[in-house]
């Protein structure tokens, strides 16, 4: 059973699309289920101004997804490198 919030961000995704000339693109697949990840971020004075994604993938990575780009939006470059997969499983309450 997923949380209200999973539920929330598949349903209702944050951020979802592309950046046109990102200064970082990253990109995660998971080889087992076959979901796909695609982060693009802007960044201007080392801070994250704007954070996009297209997954592949299921309500978890969807929602996932959505998750991460709420929580890097206007963190540093090294805050956004310190979030753990426990602290967005966390934020979207398991």
């Amino acid at each position: 059973m997923y949380s209200e919030k999973v539920m929330d961000h598949f349903e209702n995704p944050r951020n979802v699309g592309k950046i046109d000339k990102p200064d970082g693109l990253g990109k995660q697949g998971n080889p087992v289920c076959g979901d796909v990840m695609e982060l693009a971020i802007k960044v201007k004075d080392n801070i994250i101004e704007d954070a996009k994604f297209r997954t592949f993938g299921c309500c978890a990575a969807i929602a996932t997804s959505s998750m991460i780009t709420e929580m890097v939006i206007g963190k540093t470059l090294e805050d956004a490198e310190k979030i753990s997969k426990q602290a967005v499983a966390e934020a979207l309450d398991g």
